[in-house]
C-alpha cells in the first residue's frame, strides 16, 4: 500500500478513504497545467538553470508568473546557508512499520543559517492552503529527516501562496521542534496501522473538497450532502432569538460548503464522463478561453509600424502591487486610501473576538533538543 504526501491528509481524518475505489479524475486542467508550470519556472529560478520560454507542458511561462515567483526564490536564497545546497524535488519515499509507502517530492528544502530544517511547498493556485498541520509538508519533512539522517532541533514547514490573499501574508510559515515531528510520525504510524488492520471508517470533514469520493463513491458524504439539502429548507425564521438565529446562520454556512463540494465534485465527474463519449441529458462540454494576449514577440511599435497605431498605455500599479515590488508599506499607507463598500457578517469564535479587544498574547513554544 502506497500513498502520496499530497494525499496524507486524507486518510489521517477518513480511514475509509484508503478502501473506497474512486471515478477517475481528469487533471490535465488549465489550471493544474499553470501550477505545474509555475513549479517549473521555480525550479529552474533556484537551481539556476536556464529558463524556457515555454515549460515542458507547453504553458507560456509570462511576466506575471515571474512576478510573483522571483521575490519567492530571492527569499529562499537569502535564507540558505553557505554549506547547504538547495534541493528541488528529491525523492523522500519513506515507509511506516505496516510497510505502508508515504511518498513525494519537496518543492524546496534546505537547511537555514541556524541550521533549521527548511521544507517549503509553492501553491500557485488560489484556493487557500493552510500551514499548521499540514500533513502534505509534515510527511514531506519526515521523510527529508530521514534521508538525511539527520535530527534537526527545529523543523520549519512553508508554503508559499503568490497570488491567493490571506490575512498571514503569501508566505506562512509554521515552525515546530524535533519531538513534535516525531509524535507527528507516531500518528501517522498508528493510523496506518489501523487501516492495515481493517479500519474502514468514513468520516466527513473539511479534506472532503478534495476527495474524488464525493462525486458518488463515498456513502458518509452522501448522506451529508443529503442533510444539507434538508438544512438548506427546513428551517425556522419567526420570532427567533439571537443564540439560535447564530446556530441557523452556523447551519446553512455548513450547507452551503457541503452542496459546492457535490456540485463541484458532479461536475468533475460529469466532464470526464463526456471526454470518454458518454452522454449527460441536459449538459455539454463547451470549450473555454482565456482573454486574448498579445503572442510572444508582438511589440507596441510592430503594431505602430503596421497600422500607423500607437497601442501603448501608461498605468500606475495597484497598492498591493507596488508594495511587491517594493515600495515601502508606510509610504503606501500614506498616499493610498480605502473606500467603504458596505458590511458583511463574518463568523468569530470567542477567542478571536477577546484577542480584538484585549490584544493577542504570543503564543509560547518549549524547544525540545535531541
Amino acid at each position: 500500500m502506497k500513498i502520496s504526501c499530497s494525499k496524507l491528509a486524507r486518510p489521517m481524518v477518513c480511514a475509509g478513504f484508503m478502501h473506497l475505489q474512486f471515478p477517475e479524475v481528469d487533471t490535465d486542467t488549465v489550471f493544474n497545467k499553470e501550477g505545474t508550470a509555475a513549479g517549473e519556472y521555480f525550479e529552474k529560478k533556484l537551481l539556476g538553470e536556464e529558463i524556457p520560454v515555454i515549460a515542458n507542458n507547453g504553458v507560456h511561462i509570462d511576466d506575471d508568473m515571474k512576478f510573483y515567483i522571483d521575490p519567492i526564490v530571492q527569499d529562499v536564497m537569502s535564507r540558505n546557508a553557505v554549506d547547504s545546497a538547495i534541493l528541488c524535488e528529491v525523492k523522500i519515499n519513506w515507509q511506516t512499520q505496516v510497510g505502508v509507502w508515504i511518498k513525494g517530492r519537496p518543492d524546496v528544502s534546505f537547511v537555514d543559517h541556524e541550521g533549521t530544517l527548511c521544507v517549503e511547498d509553492l501553491k500557485y493556485g488560489f484556493g487557500i492552503v493552510e500551514v499548521e498541520e499540514n500533513w502534505q509538508l509534515i510527511g514531506y519533512a519526515i521523510g527529508e529527516v530521514i534521508r538525511r539522517g539527520r535530527a534537526f532541533d527545529k523543523i520549519s514547514l512553508t508554503i508559499h501562496q503568490p497570488r491567493a490573499h490571506h490575512e498571514d501574508g503569501s508566505s506562512r510559515t509554521w515552525v515546530i521542534t524535533y519531538q513534535q515531528l516525531c509524535d507527528y510520525k507516531k500518528q501517522i504510524e498508528d493510523r496506518m496501522n489501523e487501516i492495515v488492520n481493517g479500519n474502514k471508517e468514513l468520516t466527513t470533514s473539511k479534506h472532503c473538497k478534495y476527495c474524488p469520493g464525493a462525486a458518488e463513491a463515498c456513502p458518509a458524504f452522501n448522506r451529508l450532502f443529503h442533510r444539507a439539502l434538508e438544512v438548506s429548507t427546513d428551517f425556522h425564521q419567526d420570532s427567533i432569538n439571537n443564540d439560535e438565529l447564530s446556530k441557523q446562520l452556523d447551519h446553512i454556512k455548513r450547507a452551503e460548503e457541503v452542496l459546492k463540494i457535490k456540485q463541484d465534485s458532479l461536475v468533475e465527474l460529469a466532464t470526464m464522463r463526456i471526454k470518454q463519449g458518454g452522454i449527460i441529458p441536459g449538459y455539454v462540454q463547451t470549450q473555454r478561453f482565456s482573454n486574448r494576449k498579445w503572442k510572444s514577440g508582438v511589440t507596441p511599435e510592430a503594431i505602430k509600424l503596421m497600422t500607423g497605431k500607437d497601442i501603448t498605455e501608461r498605468t500606475i500599479m495597484t497598492p498591493g502591487k507596488a508594495q511587491k515590488a517594493g515600495v515601502h508599506k508606510d509610504l503606501i499607507n500614506q498616499l493610498a486610501e480605502k473606500h467603504f463598500i458596505g458590511v458583511k457578517l463574518e463568523k468569530k469564535s470567542a477567542k478571536e473576538l477577546a484577542d480584538n479587544v484585549f490584544g493577542k498574547e504570543e503564543p509560547k513554544m518549549e524547544v525540545v533538543n535531541v
